[in-house]
């Protein structure tokens, strides 16, 4: 009976270790969905469309579309490749799905003349997630994996050093050891054995583990992994310490691969807000629809686009002199 409960609490304690694997590794990954839906603001969508929908199947899919549907007017939606390839590798025709009665094919508009005479029929836009129609998830999944990792290896080890000792006993002072260790892990300030079952000391033994500390250097490691998958979604993640700065060089060389990974995401963005606007009739009207990084996002991108801003609004400086002596710089 003994054996059966031991092996029995071995599966519970093993069962319980895979569930905080698990748990650990979409915990990380909910973490970096939550980054990377919240990156991209799709400015002026029609009231019908709806941006985290969209956003969710680029993730997912690596690819969406948006149309007007008969019954629903402008809408977006998951959709898959179908019919021929053009000359640009791209598909003639895109299967259009989502929880509703949305599923059909629909001409994907390219912006070939051909394409303009069939604008009575029901056209789409393909919106791609990069130029490669690549997913994003998969990707995080592959951080969030290293993550967990390194993350369960740290508390491992934090464990290790807890009960740094292997017990060696007999078979049938396991389970009482068991149960003692239990109350040690629980962190009781009191344990209290059975003095009976204890009488034979002696044939219990103790060894040192002497697990090293390495859960520091895990929790650096981990910093690295955040950081690359960070810079992957286009986001700045330089961390400047006193102990080891980066030099000018090294801060620009990192900054221009975060935006150029940043870049890979919104310029395919970008070219679907084109085409839809193109397609509908919307280009250079208050109704055309735009994508653009969060305002409240710190990149290079957006810091260009404030330069620019500034910029203009310099044209509406001027210097104000009074009685030859410079006075300063008002707005008009």
């Amino acid at each position: 009976m003994k054996k059966k409960i031991s092996k029995s609490r071995n599966n519970i304690d093993f069962l319980d270790s895979e569930l905080m694997n698990s748990e650990t590794f979409y915990n990380y990954l909910d973490r970096f969905k939550k980054v990377a839906l919240s990156i991209f603001e799709w400015v002026n969508l029609p009231n019908s469309m709806n941006s985290r929908y969209l956003e969710l199947a680029l993730y997912y899919d690596g690819m969406a579309a948006m149309f007007k549907d008969e019954d629903y007017g402008f809408i977006n939606s998951r959709c898959s490749s179908n019919g021929y390839i053009n000359i640009y590798g791209l598909p003639s025709r895109i299967h259009c799905y989502s929880y509703d009665r949305l599923n059909r094919d629909r001409i994907l508009y390219t912006g070939f003349q051909d394409d303009m005479e069939k604008l009575q029929k029901t056209n789409a836009v393909l919106v791609q997630n990069n130029w490669e129609r690549i997913p994003t998830e998969p990707t995080l999944a592959l951080f969030a994996q290293r993550l967990a990792l390194a993350e369960r290896a740290s508390d491992t080890n934090i464990e290790a050093q807890r009960t740094p000792v292997m017990i060696l006993v007999g078979e049938n002072q396991r389970l009482t050891m068991e149960n003692l260790y239990g109350q040690y892990r629980g962190n009781r300030p009191f344990i209290f054995g059975d003095k009976q079952q204890m009488q034979d000391m002696d044939s219990i033994k103790a060894i040192n583990t002497g697990a090293p500390v390495v859960f520091d250097k895990l929790q650096n490691y981990k910093k690295e992994i955040w950081n690359e998958a960070l810079t992957f979604l286009g986001i700045n993640n330089v961390m400047i310490e006193k102990a080891e700065r980066l030099i000018t060089d090294e801060a620009n060389s990192n900054n221009e691969l975060i935006n150029l990974n940043l870049q890979a995401s919104l310029t395919p963005r970008k070219e679907a807000c084109k085409q839809f606007n193109e397609l509908f009739g919307l280009t250079g009207t208050d109704k055309e629809i735009d994508v653009r990084v969060r305002s409240d996002l710190h990149n290079i991108i957006k810091n260009a686009q404030s330069i620019v801003s500034d910029y203009k609004e310099m044209e509406n400086v001027e210097e104000i002199d009074l009685g030859g002596e410079e006075i300063g710089w008002l707005y008009n």
